[in-house]
């Protein structure tokens, strides 16, 4: 009796195994040429579900999949354009075929390369130039992409990954050089004063006017002293509160030296975007300070 119950289970197992195993479909691919080397991603909904470094086995590659419908997209380190097949269906048990793909050197010398902080599995990183997106690519698990073959310009560098704002920087490449440049990703976390939509980060002082003024335009200059120092120490206490990544804030990175000299620094950048006097005679201010781009936090968190 106990030997064909065990002998049940193991049929059941078995057939479980197959089961699961029978779900499974596959892409396959040729470079062209044969010796080119790429990294090779299917995406679903914005997210990588499997990579794979391809091209050292005769410029072929499989990459195992589950069945569904997926975005391959194909990156090599000697050409700017990445290659991009939507709507690849996948069958279960079944391989799909992809047509031959082009890997094309790019067209200039120089070369672009950096880090995208913290290094997270579905970032992307777009090279912008003239107003058109003119190369793509993945990073790798150290956060690493790399463009090759770019002719000299200025570009805007766009990184972004799904729950995390996107961040952009200008960037001039000259002819024939190699040119390194970091990313930093935020956290969209909610936190009071921060328009993550916007990509600002606000906010509000408000001064009393002092009652020993010697004449109204004192008073006003007191009072609005008194006001934009309030927020700035508001300002402060609000970019403190931004989370960096899962496990440090701003607040941490300000515990060094140098952190706290570099935030000190973006602090100063502010823009007094409303002014108004209240009823009562106090005055209102509201700052502003952008979280990406050329002067934004991640700029300064990236040095």
């Amino acid at each position: 009796m106990r030997i064909s119950i065990t002998l049940i289970l193991i049929l059941v197992a078995l057939s479980s195994v197959a089961g699961g195993a029978a779900q499974e479909g596959a892409v396959e691919g040729t470079f062209v040429p044969t010796d080119a080397t790429a990294q090779v991603f299917a995406i679903q909904e914005g997210k990588v579900i499997a990579m794979t470094h391809a091209g050292e086995q005769g410029g072929t590659f499989r990459l195992p999949l589950a069945a569904g419908t997926y975005t391959i997209l194909v990156s090599s380190p000697v050409s700017s354009y990445p290659i991009r097949l939507d709507d690849v269906v996948v069958k279960a048990g079944a391989t799909t075929m992809l047509p031959p793909l082009l890997i094309m050197p790019g067209s200039g010398k120089a070369v672009l390369e950096g880090r995208i902080i913290p290094p997270l599995r579905d970032s992307e990183v777009k090279l912008i130039h003239e107003g058109r997106e003119s190369a793509a690519s993945r990073v790798d698990q150290e956060g690493r992409y790399e463009f090759r073959g770019l002719p000299a310009g200025t570009y805007e560098v766009r990184a972004s990954a799904p729950g995390h704002a996107e961040d952009m920087t200008p960037v001039v490449i000259p002819e024939n050089q190699r040119v390194q440049q970091t990313a930093v990703l935020l956290p969209i976390v909610a936190t009071d004063g921060v328009d993550w939509a916007a990509g600002k980060v606000r906010a509000t002082g408000v001064g009393s006017p002092p009652k020993d003024g010697v004449n109204a335009g004192a008073v006003r200059a007191m009072t609005q002293r008194a006001a934009l120092a309030d927020a700035q120490r508001n300002l402060l206490r609000t970019v403190e509160q931004i989370k960096v990544d899962g496990s440090r804030t701003v607040g941490t990175v300000m515990r060094s030296r140098t952190g706290a000299e570099r935030i000190q620094g973006f602090l100063k950048g502010y823009t007094i975007v409303r002014e108004r006097e209240l009823e009562d005679g106090r005055i209102e201010i509201i700052l502003e300070l952008p979280l990406t781009g050329p002067a934004g936090l991640s700029r300064y968190i990236a040095e």
